[in-house]
């Protein structure tokens, strides 16, 4: 088993002791642990305070660059964790995932496992966050 720590140029490590993304090697497959993602730019500040559905599209483009960054796509993940500040935002967080689904010809039979929580995020202007894992076989 191989293990490699993933941190990317337009998303910079993060001020804390974890890693954006931990890579995961075991024979030929490449599991990718992707740390709690958010609306954050490349100078580490919020983007987007106050906007939602912009957040949670920016959050969805980060992931994408972490996996893009380890040869990987969205019809890689397997798992998904949402936090949410308020449970109210999840109707309008439902719709951008469809969106960004369909926008990346996800169908129904490739939906990945997820789950929404309403959690405390690390930033007050933070609106929604999403960890996510993700499987490739290399053989």
């Amino acid at each position: 088993m191989e293990k490699k720590s993933i941190n990317i140029p337009t998303l910079p490590a993060p001020e804390a002791s974890f890693s954006r993304a931990m890579k995961v090697s075991i024979g030929a497959a490449e599991l990718l642990f992707i740390s709690g993602t958010a609306s954050i730019g490349p100078n580490r500040e919020t983007l987007h305070p106050g906007d939602f559905e912009r957040q949670a599209r920016h959050t969805y483009k980060n992931v994408e660059d972490i996996l893009r960054s380890e040869g990987m796509r969205l019809s890689d993940v397997v798992k998904w964790t949402v936090f949410l500040k308020d449970m109210k935002y999840y109707d309008r967080f439902e719709k951008v995932r469809a969106e960004v689904f369909s926008e990346q010809e996800l169908t129904k039979e490739l939906f990945p496992a997820s789950t929404a929580v309403q959690a405390a995020l690390c930033r007050e202007e933070l609106l929604i966050e999403m960890e996510c894992i993700a499987v490739r076989n290399l053989a």
